[in-house]
């Protein structure tokens, strides 16, 4: 498919040890934290590319500060997996003001409409991502991609101007009810795409070794999930 000024945006933090999988802390060792979020974040970069053609948008990554993996290293395998897409560094304060930063940012450039996706969530099936493209060049203003833990995996827009975000308690359980409540404030009514997981909690980590599609959509992780329980 020709791409026709869309844009796939993988949101994703820097990798800091201790700044990274806190949650998972004592649980993991903050290297082992960090070894997780660099597997995670490698294979949510493979779901990128490999969704980004099916929906004819271009890929982009936009990462917590600006920073580009070096490939001398402990990083360098993020170099490979970054080499060729877009950097878009995030900007704004909480998250609401990130996303909406990067929707303006990105629509400014051409792109619309724009889907961002978050790198805990590797198994995502592509074809939610597809379904997403789809629901917002058939008119939907808002795609949200409702996590199971209270959050989301995706949100997509149409058109999204400033404020549309404000207000949500970040972090918490209540994140997609009060997005939606803060989307209908302003006269836009999200479209739901089927619940998935994210990797953010000791649970989740079983959750994904179970998971059938994890050792093909998200083998760097599987791998390090096979190490540590050695």
């Amino acid at each position: 498919m020709i791409a026709d000024g869309a844009a796939l945006v993988l949101f994703a933090r820097v990798p800091r040890p201790g700044a990274v999988k806190t949650r998972l802390t004592p649980w993991l060792t903050p290297a082992e934290a960090l070894d997780l979020h660099r597997a995670l974040l490698e294979d949510s970069l493979a779901l990128l590319r490999r969704a980004a053609a099916p929906c004819g948008a271009r890929p982009v990554v936009s990462f917590s500060e600006p920073w580009h993996p070096g490939a001398d290293d402990a990083a360098g395998p993020l170099a490979a997996a970054c080499s060729g897409l877009d950097l878009l560094p995030q900007r704004g304060g909480d998250l609401g003001e990130r996303l909406e930063a990067a929707f303006a940012d990105l629509r400014a450039a051409g792109d619309r409409p724009v889907v961002v996706i978050g790198s805990d969530s590797p198994t995502l099936p592509a074809e939610r991502i597809v379904s997403a493209f789809a629901l917002l060049r058939s008119g939907a203003e808002v795609v949200l991609g409702p996590a199971e833990d209270g959050g989301f995996y995706l949100i997509g827009a149409g058109r999204a101007g400033p404020g549309l975000l404000a207000g949500v308690p970040w972090g918490t359980r209540q994140v997609l009810e009060a997005t939606e409540r803060a989307l209908s404030g302003a006269g836009v009514r999200p479209v739901r795409l089927p619940p998935w997981y994210d990797v953010d909690l000791p649970a989740d980590l079983e959750r994904l070794r179970s998971d059938p599609a994890a050792p093909s959509s998200a083998a760097r992780t599987t791998a390090l999930l096979a190490r540590l329980r050695r």
